[in-house]
């Protein structure tokens, strides 16, 4: 898809020539260049870019018949429907689309004779006609008309009965006048049908006796004919030229809008409009695909379809219009708009002035003798406004002229000058690059900059409030100025902004626009509160805020328009965490350009007649309160498209009658569409499953629904649809569906359930007695078999209690119990006693190389070597850690000593290899005895220390602890 800018040449303006009354109903008529156009070929999913044919049926569709096939157009994707079993067609050709007026259906058309009719959503294929069908149509007594190529006509009337007419002759176009006569479009002229006879309509007017090609009706029901020689009305005496330009014209198509607006496609040169305003024209070289026209349709939004050579083109009212150079501005980069007193509007741009008055643009000549690139703008008086430029000061415009008035030479601190404001009291406050100048009604001048107090000499807007203050942003701020004095604005520091582009003063406080959201400043409370992303708003930086007559907001940015309304903004100012309603206005709306400009004054400005003006990087920008409010207003169609059962499309789903859903299924998903085309992306959908949820679901523009893991039940799904703050159109029929139960969840398997519950309970009761002795002999045996195992239990926690869990050799506290029982012995019994601390030597890197676990295997490997390598009298534990103790009964030092370097050498020369590849351990002991020691505790110090010393001195040794 497609969005181009266009501009239209007017042919003939015959306003000045029409009566009151018809002026009256001009007004509802814009020119084409207010239509948004856009265009959609095979890229876009067309199935070929020749549209033979349009049509809109009543649930709202858009139909298009292309060389490849039918598509169907629900405002974001195509469907296609080609020859086959499901339509059956012979050929995917199309050439013809009828809707009769007073029922449901489509008749469609087209190669090979096929003919087929399209009714809730099912194909009924009619009887194939000799040749290639040119159009089909559908009289009011219900008789079908089929233009033949090379056979003539075919009529096949209600009775039954059949005719031919014409029949070595190609018939393109069949209509039904008010008064029941049948008109036959055909290549050698215009014929008449008239019970039962056929012959031609004027049969000396050369333009009706030759090849004519469309017929339509005008708003009083007289035919009209497009022919080689332009466009033919009947009238009660006779065939007269529809308009005088367009007399040169092969006219292909023509189409009666819905305000008695006639539309004309050539064959060659585009499509023409005659309306109230003239003849316009619009052509391959304004943005239309091609300029062969096939066929017209406008559909019941009023966007009118245009199906071209080379693609389907659409012309709708959009939001927004936007005039750029092609509608006669001298640029069309935008920098500040005007509305002024006479309801002309002045336009900055970076190329000069302009001025709009009744629809047209006239450009106001450069004193300069070069373009102007222009800044800002604001009314002096009644009777001429102050233009601010980039380079070249202040202008003044007076009657249509533009004159110097302020500049750096008399006075201007820059010749920049970004923003300028008419004071109630008459002064003149000029922001300009390099600081802030105010003209007093003398013309004497006044200047502001840092100095002075102003955050920044940079400035970019400017504003008065209610009591008077002035109000400055600049690059590093905001302040005003109270009696000559500026005062500096300090923003929050939770907001993160710097600095404002523009105000909007209002009658309790001044919004700004910043680079952190909008911000307003409270005159009661003198707080200052952003709004920002927290609260939904896009974006960072907003240039300008600005609201109309019915409260609505309108904030600008880089990214687009945002419209919210001023009642959702205070509620965010006074609940920080409510969320902003935006609507959000981008390219699809009518923006050439979704750069809105900043920086300059006014980028925005909002007259009081609610008329909406945008600077933007593209081109000037406008949309009024009313024309939104007039497409809100549009009833859009809504269908459910497709139903998916766990992914797998229901082929059945015809849009009536229940769909039967297994119990197996597990993911249910709706497809819907509503079926509006004037603001198609804007769309919002409420979906309801009644039996699952009792309120509407919000979709935003989501355009699908899933549910998982229903239970069995009968649901119906419903959707609505709506333009923003329009009201909501809801699917005609809800969606049936019928969740089948498992066997498991049906009522006979429960019933079965509850019958074998009451037989097992029944035999429960008749074994019960029968288990009571064998229960008491098993409760005796369990009894017996817990004791047993409770005193093995018993065992294992004793054990468990006093040895280490990894090696399986006496733990510290079992050790520490012995050696204080055996200390107090030697002691007393003045026998020899000898405790040793033995540690394993780097056993950090044997982690850390090896890991963990295979550290455990060292621990439990060595406490073995140990356990294994002492005599039976000896004990030794797990100290903790990699850290073993040995206490040697009867053991003078030297004996101690001697089973100590036996243990060492023996684990050093021990293969560790099965453990890890090239793992070698050594260890290192710390040895004391009973004679330096006054107690238990010192002997452990005492080894300790020995075992530093043992570490100390290059580790895989043993030594002894001596009294230094």
């Amino acid at each position: 898809m497609k969005y181009f800018s266009f501009s239209l040449f007017l042919f003939s303006a015959i306003v000045s020539s029409l009566p009151t009354s018809s002026l009256a109903r001009a007004s509802d008529i814009v020119p084409l260049f207010r239509y948004f156009p856009q265009t959609w070929n095979t890229q876009s999913g067309l199935p070929h870019n020749s549209i033979n044919a349009l049509a809109q049926t009543s649930d709202g569709y858009i139909w298009a018949g292309t060389w490849e096939g039918l598509a169907r157009y629900n405002g974001a994707t195509f469907d296609i429907y080609t020859r086959g079993e499901n339509t059956g067609l012979p050929d995917s050709g199309i050439r013809s689309l009828f809707t009769p007026p007073k029922n449901n259906e489509m008749l469609v058309a087209g190669s090979r004779g096929g003919f087929t009719v399209l009714k809730d959503r099912r194909w009924n294929a009619q009887k194939p006609a000799s040749s290639m069908i040119n159009h089909a149509f559908e009289s009011s007594d219900n008789s079908v008309w089929l233009a033949l190529e090379d056979a003539g006509l075919e009529v096949r009337f209600s009775d039954g009965s059949e005719s031919r007419y014409l029949t070595h002759t190609s018939a393109y176009r069949v209509i039904e006048d008010k008064d029941k006569r049948i008109w036959v479009a055909t290549n050698i002229g215009l014929y008449l049908y008239s019970e039962g006879k056929i012959e031609l309509a004027s049969p000396t007017h050369e333009a009706l006796a030759g090849p004519t090609f469309t017929l339509a009706l005008d708003q009083s029901g007289r035919v009209l004919v497009g022919t080689e020689q332009g466009v033919w009305r009947h009238t009660a005496i006779g065939f007269s030229v529809l308009h005088s330009g367009l007399v040169n014209e092969s006219v292909s198509s023509i189409l009666l809008d819905s305000q008695n607006s006639i539309w004309i496609g050539t064959i060659n040169h585009g499509v023409y409009r005659l309306s109230q305003i003239g003849l316009e024209k619009l052509d391959a070289k304004v943005g239309l695909p091609n300029n062969r026209i096939f066929s017209l349709l406008e559909d019941v939004e009023g966007t009118v379809w245009v199906g071209t050579n080379g693609g389907l083109f659409s012309l709708r009212r959009a939001p927004f219009t936007t005039f750029t150079k092609d509608q006669g501005l001298s640029g069309d980069y935008i920098r500040a708009v005007l509305e002024v007193d006479d309801n002309s509007v002045l336009v900055g741009s970076s190329s000069g002035l302009d001025i709009l008055k009744n629809e047209k643009f006239q450009s106001v000549s450069s004193p300069l003798g070069r373009p102007i690139s222009i800044l800002s703008l604001a009314n002096r008086d009644s009777q001429s406004v102050l233009v601010g430029t980039y380079t070249d000061g202040v202008l003044l415009y007076r009657d249509g002229e533009l004159i110097p008035f302020l500049d750096r030479s008399n006075g201007l601190p820059s010749n920049e000058v970004r923003a300028i404001l008419k004071a109630k009291d008459g002064r003149i406050w000029f922001g300009t690059a390099q600081g802030l100048t105010s003209q007093s009604l003398d013309g004497s001048l006044l200047h502001y900059n840092e100095n002075d107090g102003l955050p920044a000499h940079f400035i970019m807007g400017l504003a008065e409030d209610r009591f008077g203050r002035i109000w400055i942003a600049t690059g590093m701020g905001v302040a005003y100025i109270e009696s000559s004095v500026v005062h500096n604005l300090t923003f929050p520091e939770t907001s993160d902004a710097q600095y404002a582009f523009s105000f909007h003063a209002d009658t309790d406080g001044i919004w700004m626009a910043t680079d952190r959201g909008v911000a307003c400043f409270n005159f009661a409370s003198q707080a200052v509160t952003f709004i920002g992303k927290s609260q939904g708003l896009p974006v960072d930086k907003v240039f300008a805020i600005g609201f109309d007559q019915r409260g609505n907001a309108w904030i600008t940015s880089n990214q687009g328009v945002f419209l919210t309304s001023r009642e959702d903004l205070l509620a965010s100012i006074n609940r920080s965490k409510s969320q902003l309603r935006l609507e959000h206005f981008k390219e699809e709306d009518g923006l050439k350009s979704r750069q809105i400009n900043g920086g300059s004054q006014p980028s925005l400005f909002i007259s009081e007649s609610d008329n909406v003006w945008l600077a933007s990087a593209k081109g000037l920008a406008n949309t009024t309160s009313q024309s939104l409010a007039r497409i809100n207003s549009f009833s859009i169609p809504v269908t459910i498209e497709e139903v998916q059962l766990d992914g797998h499309v229901v082929s059945s789903f015809k849009g009536d009658g229940p769909i039967i859903v297994s119990p197996d299924t597990k993911r249910i998903t709706f497809k819907y569409a509503g079926l509006g085309y004037a603001m198609p992306s804007r769309i919002e959908y409420q979906t309801i499953l009644e039996g699952y949820n009792d309120s509407w679901s919000a979709r935003g523009q989501v355009r699908i629904a899933e549910y998982t893991n229903l239970s069995p039940n009968n649901y119906f799904f419903k959707v609505r649809a709506r333009y923003p703050d329009g009201d909501w159109q809801e699917v005609d029929v809800p969606l049936v569906l019928s969740v089948q139960p498992r066997f498991t969840q049906t009522y006979i398997f429960k019933i079965v359930i509850v019958i074998t519950l009451c037989g097992l309970i029944w035999l429960a009761f008749r074994l019960r007695f029968h288990h009571l002795k064998r229960t008491e002999s098993i409760l005796r045996k369990r009894v017996s078999e817990q004791t047993k195992s409770l005193e093995l239990q018993t065992r294992q926690f004793e054990y468990q209690a006093t040895h280490d869990e990894l090696t399986g050799i006496a733990n510290r506290r079992a050790f520490d119990k012995h050696a204080l029982d055996l200390f107090r012995l030697a002691k007393t019994s003045s026998y020899s006693l000898c405790l040793a601390i033995i540690d394993i030597d780097h056993f950090k890197q044997v982690n850390d190389c090896y890991s963990h676990m295979v550290g455990d295997q060292v621990i439990k490997e060595v406490a073995s070597l140990i356990a294994n390598s002492i005599p039976h009298d000896a004990l030794c534990a797990r100290w903790g850690g990699e850290e073993f103790t040995i206490l040697l009964s009867r053991h003078d030092t030297d004996q101690a000593l001697d089973q100590l370097e036996s243990i060492r050498r023996k684990i050093k020369k021990h293969d560790f290899g099965y453990i890890a590849n090239n793992l070698t351990i050594t260890v290192s002991a710390g040895l004391a005895d009973i004679n330096l020691a006054s107690d238990y505790d010192r002997l452990l110090n005492h080894a300790d220390q020995a075992l530093y010393y043992a570490k100390q001195q290059g580790r895989d040794q043993v030594v002894v602890y001596k009294h230094s």
